[in-house]
């Protein structure tokens, strides 16, 4: 496998523990409990700011890269950049529904849980087509020229939230999705 898919594939099950944390946030909002906004904050900003920069146009390139070399294979798996510019708009959504419950507009509990279950789906169905159907596809069309030629051509930002210099704004997320995989760990193994 290609580094360069290595990193993306890091990337998903980064974003998926972040989905996870984003679930559990909204359940307990569901249920009326106490609800860590600040934790769902920097959801909302993460995936604002590091998908749609850096992730996001990461994976336009490969896909335009498989277009040139395929254009079969690359109907398969539809207009990537059309799905992403979709889950922008679907954070956006997220974003001001969150925007309007912590200034306390008119928005009902129900309406934020279900724009924020929408775009929680969203996010799982886009990363499982990749992971199944994209990397897959570039991985077995692409040669070593189209890598190194996409290598030279990719921005790589430091992840604010999982790099190795956490962001203050993404601290507390961070420290929050760590304590619960090591309880869903611990849980697992009391099973």
């Amino acid at each position: 496998m290609h580094e360069i898919l290595q990193v993306l594939r890091q990337e998903h099950r980064n974003i998926t523990s972040l989905i996870n944390t984003l679930e559990w946030q909204v359940a307990e909002f569901e249920r009326g409990n106490p609800t860590d906004y600040d934790v769902i904050q920097a959801t909302a900003d993460y995936f604002l700011g590091f998908l749609d920069l850096y992730h996001h146009p990461k994976e336009d390139l490969i896909f335009t890269k498989l277009l040139e070399r395929d254009a079969a294979i690359a109907s398969v798996i539809g207009d990537l950049s059309r799905e992403h510019a979709e889950l922008g708009a679907r954070a956006s959504d997220f974003a001001a529904s969150l925007h309007a419950v912590l200034n306390e507009l008119e928005i009902t509990r129900n309406t934020f849980a279900q724009r924020a279950r929408r775009f929680i789906e969203l996010q799982r169905r886009h990363i499982k087509m990749e992971e199944t159907s994209f990397f897959p596809a570039a991985e077995e069309t692409l040669m070593a020229e189209d890598w190194a030629d996409l290598k030279t051509r990719m921005t790589t930002g430091n992840d604010p939230l999982f790099g190795d210099n956490v962001g203050a704004t993404f601290d507390h997320l961070r420290q929050t999705i760590l304590k619960w995989q090591a309880q869903d760990e611990g849980f697992a193994a009391v099973k």
